[in-house]
């Protein structure tokens, strides 16, 4: 389909966005230039033409993104066409690319106004795909529009998050959501961010009308139908184990939205298509249409229960490819490791290694076409190369588990991780360390922050490790959880969690991005180190003028030691200490003041 790759050339552009509408009239739906590309810098307003046989109603289509606001009209999407044909006068609002659920909800909110008072009605009906459904309940219930919306139909809406966006959180790993073509956007789409801040706001605001929206899941990534294929066959396929069915990009259940209608069950023959397939009018229009001829219909009621489930479990450790020091290793009762890798490279070669540097022959099978390798291995303290970016997720077949669980007290969640296996011949919790790596990526609002990691090691009791978030600032944190007992097993998932007051942090949305700054500073020069490396301290100093610096592994694991003197402003060569770090990604941290990630070649 021309479109998909219209779409695909749309995605890699860089995208500038401004809250002002820009507003286009479109020629008749036959009479569409299959070339157009409209305003790709300004949230904009495409008016189709008023139908000759005008029935007086109204249909917006949003879809949350600028660069994909066209795949709603274009030639190869038969929405504008079927629409026009029954009648309707149909509207399409794209309104920023990467502001999130708040900012777009607001700007949908303004166009709902624009429009309705444009063709003088009091109502319309909304169809939004993808993050487009999130901001029109924002539109709706937050900035008080919902007495303008008839019905929302949502196509492929993350309502409870993706796991994909949880990985563009990592900075060491947001090339694989990059992927997608959905670059920006991500910090309000993570699962921990809906889960926490999204929907126990919306869902128990006093303007929510749940049953307004339709919903409607699709069930086959591996089903795309041309060109986008390689890219949602990498996604769906990291979704498949951790979300269930997806559409490449958006877990079935997470498209459920409590007290909503819904169209499709989970793999529904009628929904094995994917995520961009389902905002074309050839696949959705039919059933959106039997809402709009009968509103009345016998519905399927989505339940108010939670989804996605406040315990997150892992069997599976995870690797990089820069990280010279990361290993594949067996669990103390393993007999076989298996290797799932996803790479930027869609062809990607990998070879391992044992321990003598000894290249192994190795048999590879590739579970989907492009993106993603699986690899049997049957041995111990292995290498894995390759001449691509990858993140490798090893599995074991010791049933080793590792869980991770939000207990909610207060303004703040402890979070809680338990280690347990079906056989108990390994001392679980016995020299067993739990730590992690937390980013703060953004304010409760989802306004961008640009901060360090910190590294947090949870605290063992009786019944599992704990770390208790009450001293942590408020905002959204990203979460790379390792566990490890040396020898036996190692375990990782990664998440994330919100700390402080939902509501008072929701009542005023920035509509700009600001960035925490602080006078005080440290760096290292180069960050790239290869052989000298320099360590930069501004406007920070010690009583004793002596400060102690640690070096960690991107999964918190400490490296080794060593104490600098320090002045108000000083710099400090500290090449002869990282010379001994393998290649790969560390993180260095001065007393408790400050941490930073850098590299070694």
């Amino acid at each position: 389909m021309k479109l998909k790759a219209t779409l695909i050339a749309l995605f890699t552009c860089a995208i500038l966005c401004s809250q002002s509408f820009k507003e286009v009239q479109l020629p008749k739906p036959e009479k569409l230039n299959p070339f157009f590309i409209g305003s790709l810098f300004k949230s904009t307003i495409h008016y189709g033409v008023t139908p000759p046989n005008f029935n007086g109603k109204v249909i917006l289509f949003n879809h949350g993104y600028i660069d994909l606001n066209q795949s709603q009209f274009l030639f190869d999407n038969s929405f504008y066409q079927e629409a026009y044909n029954e009648g309707y006068q149909t509207v399409f609002v794209a309104t920023t690319r990467g502001k999130g659920i708040w900012v777009n909800g607001k700007l949908l909110a303004k166009s709902i106004d624009i429009v309705t008072q444009k063709f003088n009605v009091d109502q319309l009906y909304l169809v939004a795909h993808s993050n487009g459904g999130k901001a029109s309940e924002a539109a709706m219930f937050h900035y008080g529009k919902k007495n303008k919306v008839i019905q929302a139909f949502a196509l492929g809406t993350p309502f409870w998050g993706t796991y994909l966006a949880d990985i563009s959180q990592m900075p060491w790993l947001n090339w694989a959501w990059k992927l997608t073509g959905l670059n920006e956007g991500a910090r309000t789409s993570t699962t921990y961010y809906c889960r926490d801040v999204v929907r126990p706001f919306l869902d128990n605001h006093p303007n929510n009308e749940p049953e307004k929206f339709v919903v409607l899941g699709a069930s086959g990534y591996y089903k795309g139908s041309t060109v986008t294929a390689p890219a949602f066959l990498l996604t769906g396929g990291i979704l498949l184990p951790i979300q269930g069915i997806n559409d490449g990009v958006t877990p079935y259940k997470s498209t459920l939205r409590p007290g909503a209608k819904y169209v499709f069950r989970k793999n529904d023959p009628r929904a094995i298509f994917d995520h961009l397939d389902i905002s074309l009018g050839q696949f959705s229009w039919p059933y959106v249409k039997s809402y709009l001829d009968n509103p009345n219909q016998k519905n399927n009621i989505i339940k108010n229960d939670n989804p996605n489930n406040f315990k997150i479990e892992s069997n599976y450790y995870i690797i990089y490819s820069e990280n010279e020091y990361d290993r594949i290793a067996l669990d103390k009762n393993s007999s076989y490791s298996m290797v799932e890798i996803i790479h930027e490279n869609p062809t990607a070669e990998f070879k391992v290694f044992d321990k003598n540097h000894k290249k192994l022959n190795i048999s590879k099978s590739f579970a989907y076409e492009n993106h993603k390798t699986t690899i049997p291995l049957y041995q111990n303290d292995l290498t894995l190369k390759s001449d691509s970016r990858f993140a490798a997720f090893v599995k074991q077949n010791s049933n080793i588990k590792m869980s991770l669980e939000h207990i909610i007290k207060g303004d703040h969640p402890i979070l809680k991780v338990e280690i347990h296996a079906d056989k108990k011949d390994i001392a679980l919790n016995t020299n067993t360390e739990v730590r992690a790596v937390i980013i703060k990526t953004s304010k409760i609002d989802g306004t961008s922050l640009q901060n360090d990691p910190e590294i947090i090691t949870f605290k063992k009791e009786k019944d599992g490790f704990y770390f208790d978030t009450k001293n942590l600032d408020e905002g959204v944190y990203s979460l790379f959880l390792n566990s490890e007992n040396k020898g036996n097993f190692k375990r990782s998932i990664i998440s994330g969690f919100t700390v402080g007051d939902i509501k008072n942090n929701l009542t005023t949305i920035e509509s700009e991005n600001t960035f925490e700054k602080t006078e005080k500073s440290i760096q290292i020069t180069p960050n790239s180190v290869k052989n000298q490396a320099f360590l930069s301290i501004k406007g920070y100093t010690t009583p004793n003028n002596q400060s102690d610096i640690k070096i960690y592994d991107i999964t918190g694991k400490s490296i080794k030691n060593f104490t600098i003197r320090t002045e108000q402003d000083s710099q400090h060569n500290i090449s002869q200490q990282l010379q001994t770090l393998r290649s790969g990604i560390y993180l260095l941290k001065i007393d408790d003041f400050k941490t930073i990630k850098f590299s070694k070649e």
